[in-house]
């Protein structure tokens, strides 16, 4: 109960921190998963990186997590054909990224991408994005994937092809009936599940053997390490399905009533990695490499999420020791140095943001917003 109480007041600071609200009901599912591992080995930023992306529903952006992307083309090598399915698939930034990294690595493909949102459903069949889902994007990948319509960028046609979107609530969920995937992709969707081992249950009967499950960065479930290994040791988001676990059928692959854990599993050899895996059920990781998994996989883009959340929330204290923490680490982002321009001259520092904006202007010179505020800078008199 102490432990409990503990999270829930580290959860409460960081909550108030960012201005942030969270559903009760969501806020104690976190709190119930969180107390499996001992609190006081999670580092102050870490636990609130945990909090941010497990209690908020963050906009999606095209290729999200790209190292989960750069380790899925190695996957994608070891055969020439795969179904892949995204759930919560929202307007479809996902579904394109797949079609994208697939396409360019020249196997044959079917995506699905099923949300229970029809407006996000109609927007994802659609394909046309504004600057912020795809400002990532190098100049080159821009015109490469898209087309650009007054302010709007759309998918080219030939991303399109081989995907396909329903609206579809992955608890009861009839499009799925008799169907099979290679790869199913639930990224940050668990933490709005009141019962998580039933959706795991379905994943595993739609997934074929060996199949993979690819959840988000930075995201904690112990229960998948029940079904599932992880694949990559440098990223905790990609996972195997273990052989012979054994799942209540039922006809169409549609939710079993109840669910039972799964049994030991036969001794076996895993082809694909040369791994023995024993006979007893697979154990979640132990904490210290739970920690470090997760600290290895927040990339560029979680970071620097994190301190659009700030300045959002005009949190400009807080974001400005944090962007130049980053600015040390990816000094050859242009974003960093637009976002540090922004904080410095939010903070009056402005002969730092001129500075800062500079820097932006020579990595990337095709980004309007960097002149925009270049622009603000030059009539506040400010340069020198």
């Amino acid at each position: 109960m102490e432990t409990v109480s503990k999270i829930k007041s580290r959860i409460v600071e960081v909550l108030k921190k960012h201005r942030m609200k969270v559903e009760e009901r969501r806020l104690n599912r976190f709190i119930e998963r969180m107390s499996s591992i001992p609190i006081d080995e999670i580092p102050e930023e870490l636990f609130e990186l945990l909090v941010i992306e497990n209690l908020t529903i963050g906009e999606s952006y095209f290729f999200r997590d790209k190292k989960t992307f750069e380790k899925l083309k190695s996957i994608l090598k070891s055969k020439p054909k795969w179904n892949i399915l995204s759930i919560g698939c929202s307007r479809g930034e996902e579904v394109y990224s797949i079609s994208i990294i697939a396409k360019e690595m020249g196997v044959e493909y079917n995506i699905l991408g099923i949300d229970v949102n029809h407006q996000r459903i109609e927007e994802a069949i659609n394909g046309c994005y504004r600057f912020w889902s795809i400002r990532f994007l190098s100049e080159h990948e821009i015109e490469k994937y898209f087309v650009k319509y007054e302010d709007k960028y759309c998918i080219k046609d030939e991303y399109k092809e081989n995907t396909s979107f329903k609206v579809c609530n992955i608890g009861n969920c009839s499009a799925l009936m008799n169907m099979k995937f290679d790869i199913i992709f639930i990224r940050r969707v668990f933490i709005y599940l009141d019962n998580v081992e039933k959706v795991l249950n379905i994943i595993l009967n739609l997934l074929n053997d060996d199949g993979y499950s690819v959840i988000g960065s930075g995201e904690y479930f112990p229960e998948i390490y029940n079904y599932f290994e992880q694949v990559f040791d440098d990223t905790s988001a990609i996972l195997r399905k273990i052989k012979h676990v054994k799942t209540k059928e039922k006809k169409g692959n549609l939710p079993p009533e109840s669910i039972k854990k799964p049994e030991k599993i036969l001794k076996d050899v895993d082809k694909n990695s040369s791994k023995i895996i024993s006979s007893e059920p697979q154990k979640i990781p132990k904490i210290s490499e739970k920690i470090t998994n997760i600290v290895k996989s927040q990339n560029f883009e979680e970071e620097l999420r994190l301190i659009e959340h700030m300045i959002e929330n005009k949190l400009y204290d807080e974001s400005y020791k944090k962007i130049e923490s980053l600015a040390k680490k990816y000094p050859t982002e242009h974003l960093v140095w637009k976002y540090k321009s922004l904080i410095e001259y939010e903070l009056s520092m402005f002969e730092k943001a001129f500075d800062s904006i500079k820097k932006a202007m020579f990595l990337n010179h095709y980004d309007e917003e960097v002149w925009q505020l270049k622009h603000l800078l030059e009539r506040l008199g400010r340069k020198k």
